[in-house]
């Protein structure tokens, strides 16, 4: 029925720069932008864990893929709180990648600006679960590998996983902020004495 069109609202056709980055205030935006959220979170926690796990860094790369992982299945799942605390570690990422001369390209923007989305998405997604009428959130399919990734697959980790997350995103977090405050301190130092030791976990 979903595919036919005969459940669930209907959605506008709005700009597709609007529904990514701006989604309208109903469900229908709000499960799409759901869905978006969760492949943008595997995708940096697949990149993160690749690239950290080259430089030799294989705990912070468990720890990056466990958060992100996580992060976008709890991004599915409606919960405001995921989505705040992965954007604000990619963000700090970023900023830390800028203290080192890094400068981020047109993707890793796109992906922040994107995660940031994720936070409104989550918050109207919510809200709609919140009134309990079924016919107001769009069918979650089974018939397809991804359907089952994605629609299937959050709701049966997330009540399990809620807390790991959560525990993940403390220690990922603490690192994040004294990796950046290491930075700061060092790029503020005479350049005689600039031997900070830094404790910084490397962007995707």
């Amino acid at each position: 029925m979903g595919y036919l069109g005969l459940s669930g609202p209907v959605i506008k056709e709005d700009n597709l720069f609007q529904r990514l980055f701006w989604p309208g205030d109903h469900a229908g935006e709000a499960n799409a932008l759901g869905q978006q959220g969760f492949w943008i979170c595997a995708v940096v926690a697949i990149v993160s864990f690749v690239v950290l796990t080259i430089q030799g860094h294989l705990l912070i790369a468990l720890l990056s893929l466990a958060f992100f992982g996580l992060g976008g299945v709890g991004v599915r799942e409606h919960s405001t709180a995921a989505a705040i605390l992965v954007a604000a570690a990619y963000l700090l990422n970023q900023a830390a990648g800028l203290m080192t001369g890094k400068y981020p390209g047109a993707m890793t923007i796109i992906a922040a600006v994107l995660l940031l989305a994720n936070i409104r998405g989550t918050w109207i997604a919510a809200r709609w679960a919140k009134r309990g009428d079924p016919e107001a959130i769009p069918e979650r399919m089974h018939e397809t590998w991804r359907d089952r990734l994605v629609d299937q697959f959050p709701p049966r980790v997330w009540p399990k996983a809620r807390g790991i997350f959560f525990c993940a995103a403390a220690i990922y977090m603490l690192l994040d902020v004294l990796g950046t405050v290491a930075l700061v301190r060092h790029a503020s130092a005479p350049a005689p004495t600039r031997h900070v030791q830094t404790i910084y976990v490397p962007s995707s």
